[in-house]
């Protein structure tokens, strides 16, 4: 479930390199003002990631990383309303330079969106037999579930 590996060359080659300690503890007090230090000097969902990258020791990609794409290939863009990594903004953001992409926001899902998501499979299995016309009509209908903070009792 975990590819920690693969995370930190991500983020280590592509994304800390692009902004420095003091910068994120900028945006962190400007973001939530009167917040600890030691809480907002942490990237979001990235925790201790410059410590992390030193160790880790890969190339920045940075350069690279940061130039869009532009294609005329049919593209799939699907986020799930709940992603803490990569929030829901990026998905028609990304589309911008793919002129034949679609971008679909599934609501209440996280960052692995189509194994949580029926309809999230629904909407890929019809990109794949119909990339320029995916069937997006199910997400129409979806609204994230209630929140709970009790687990739910268990069936038999």
């Amino acid at each position: 479930e975990f590819a920690h590996g693969l995370t930190n060359s991500v983020s280590c080659a592509e994304w800390a390199p692009g902004f420095t300690e003091a910068d994120v503890l900028k945006a962190g007090r400007r973001a939530f003002p009167g917040w600890p230090d030691s809480v907002l000097a942490q990237p979001p969902q990235l925790p201790f990631q410059y410590d992390v990258c030193r160790v880790w020791n890969v190339p920045d990609r940075t350069a690279i990383q940061r130039v869009a794409t532009y294609s005329n290939v049919p593209t799939l863009i699907v986020s799930g309303t709940f992603d803490s990594k990569t929030g829901a903004s990026w998905g028609p953001y990304t589309g911008r330079t793919l002129p034949r992409s679609t971008a679909v926001r599934i609501p209440g899902v996280g960052h692995f969106v189509v194994p949580q998501s029926p309809c999230a499979q629904s909407v890929l299995d019809s990109f794949l037999t119909r990339p320029t016309a995916p069937d997006t009509g199910c997400v129409a209908g979806l609204e994230p579930k209630p929140f709970t903070i009790t687990p739910e009792p268990e069936t038999s």
